[in-house]
């Protein structure tokens, strides 16, 4: 049975309240909010030092930073999902 499809009660074949995904979500707003906050911080004082060249990499690169760490905790929590749900 597919994990979309409903057993005949219409009721999923399991039990869906212990994986839902608080942690990874919250720590996902939060990545983007400390993001923001960097690119200002480097924007009003470290930026000047540098060309604009420097700072597009900056930007490009923390970006990729932040969006594989965030990726990798979402592909865990997901790893994880789907192993308790194979059981």
């Amino acid at each position: 049975m597919k994990y979309q499809e409903r057993s005949e009660a219409g009721q999923f074949p399991f039990d869906w309240r212990g994986h839902m995904p608080f942690g990874p979500i919250i720590v996902s707003f939060l990545a983007v909010v400390v993001w923001l906050v960097f690119i200002l911080v480097f924007a009003l004082y470290w930026s000047p030092s540098f060309s604009i060249f420097q700072d597009v990499i900056v930007t490009i690169v923390s970006l990729l930073v932040m969006g594989l760490l965030v990726g990798l905790m979402w592909v865990v929590w997901g790893m994880r999902f789907a192993k308790s749900s194979s059981a």
